[in-house]
């Protein structure tokens, strides 16, 4: 952990390296919450009030930190004041840099969960939202019956500032589909098996599946993220090999309407397909074994690593998923056609 958090003080402070004439001795700390301020409220009058300092000595600093770095910084425009691309690019180095100074310098509250009333808020898909949220309320209501938990969907950008921030304190999620910074801590809690579901009554009875039978069916995709493609069209392609895709979609749910009513096939990670299989008149196949799986991920920033907190909710989480009660805790009755 030590050299994750060297490393992240080289990426925090990536600012410095911008400009080869910067002496960080000509640079107070207070100019650097200045910064941070002016860029983020985008106006030199709230950064002066949430600094609690007069709007003359905001401007003082803006001018300084313009001169010091030799760029506007923010400049007008019908919309407002407006940062430049140049502080755009040192607000996160900044930004990051005094979260981890706040971060040394406070002594980190002890964290009881029977009577914290915390809330916790986790970034991710809804494969998480499906496999681990439930059992995980589940707990909660034993363990911390006053914690909230808010859930933030993922999406293609990895919010780094928000994690640096607290405003968010866990991502979870399958790297396969993200491109995680190297500086932010990753635990790896789980490698997910794909499966394939079909409907119940389609043409095709075997109970594994073919590379032959995975290309001729037609595909519904989950997409998550958005995405177009998954690593198993990465494998395929390095076959000479390409899949049919007829429908991409975000949702579980709605992916599973469709092949219920049609011949398409769905692969998705083995958890969540026992729990739609329950509810929907359709059947797990099984994919060729040489298919890769995913690897479901926990990130957090490096900033945020010795809060009792977050160790607590991750430690509980860890457990969860890589217990049974993730799976036994989703798995409704199975679906039977003659009921």
């Amino acid at each position: 952990m030590e050299s994750q958090t060297i490393q992240q003080m080289n990426n925090t402070n990536t600012f410095i390296n911008t400009v080869n004439s910067v002496k960080l001795h000509q640079l107070d700390l207070n100019l650097l919450l200045a910064l941070d301020a002016l860029i983020s409220l985008r106006s030199v009058t709230r950064a002066a009030e949430k600094l609690f300092v007069s709007q003359p000595a905001m401007s003082h600093s803006l001018n300084r930190l313009r001169t010091f770095f030799d760029d506007p910084l923010l400049v007008r425009s019908p919309h407002g004041m407006l940062p430049t691309q140049k502080a755009l690019y040192l607000q996160q180095g900044v930004h990051q840099a005094l979260s981890l100074l706040q971060s040394h310098f406070s002594q980190p509250e002890a964290f009881d969960p029977a009577t914290s009333v915390r809330r916790f808020t986790l970034c991710t898909t809804d494969y998480v939202e499906c496999v681990l949220i439930p059992p995980l309320v589940k707990k909660l209501a034993e363990a911390a019956p006053n914690v909230h938990i808010d859930i933030t969907i993922l999406r293609e950008d990895i919010p780094e500032l928000a994690l640096a921030d607290g405003e968010i304190d866990f991502l979870l999620g399958f790297d396969e589909y993200m491109s995680i910074p190297s500086y932010l801590c990753r635990e790896t809690w789980l490698k997910e098996p794909l499966i394939g579901i079909l409907r119940h009554d389609h043409p095709l009875q075997s109970d594994r599946l073919t590379l032959p039978d995975l290309i001729a069916l037609p595909h519904v995709f989950h997409a998550p993220l958005g995405n177009q493609e998954s690593p198993m069209d990465d494998f395929l392609a390095e076959r000479g090999l390409q899949r049919k895709i007829s429908v991409h979609s975000q949702s579980y749910m709605a992916a599973a309407a469709i092949v219920s009513n049609t011949d398409h096939l769905f692969i998705l990670p083995k958890k969540v397909a026992a729990m739609i299989a329950g509810y929907w008149p359709l059947k797990m196949v099984a994919l060729p074994e040489e298919l890769p799986g995913y690897h479901l991920n926990c990130i957090w920033h490096p900033v945020q690593d010795s809060n009792p907190a977050l160790h607590w909710l991750r430690d509980l989480m860890r457990k969860l998923i890589e217990s049974d009660d993730a799976a036994h805790n989703m798995t409704p009755p199975r679906y039977s056609p003659h009921e």
